[in-house]
């Protein structure tokens, strides 16, 4: 057991049992899947910059409608017509570029398809 590799006498000989402790999954993963120092910065920075956007967010659509209009923390923030508008057009952005990105993959396909006939 001890983080190796073994068959059990029940399963398929041929398919070992992987019992993984701590160690041996860092040993079992290849190098290319393992996150190195700048992996875990940008993936911290973007944990940072997520985690600012939807506070941001959350005071901008929940907090601010119950704060008097005249309050100075308003002028930090834009008009709340933009709190529908920003995300239905980012919305629509990913959705196209999702779908030329689809379109790509698919005609890149069908033209390898046609050269290997």
């Amino acid at each position: 057991v001890n983080g190796k590799l073994r068959a059990e006498s029940g399963r398929d000989a041929t398919r070992p049992v992987v019992h993984l402790n701590g160690e041996f999954l860092r040993q079992l993963s290849p190098p290319f899947l393992q996150a190195t120092g700048t992996d875990q910065v940008v993936g911290l920075g973007l944990v940072a910059v997520s985690l600012v956007i939807f506070t941001y967010y959350t005071a901008w659509v929940i907090l601010l409608p119950f704060i008097d209009s005249q309050h100075v923390i308003h002028k930090y923030f834009l008009p709340r017509a933009y709190a529908v508008a920003i995300p239905l057009a980012a919305g629509l952005l990913l959705l196209l570029f999702v779908g030329v990105f689809i379109t790509y993959v698919m005609l890149k396909n069908q033209k390898v398809t046609k050269k290997a006939q």
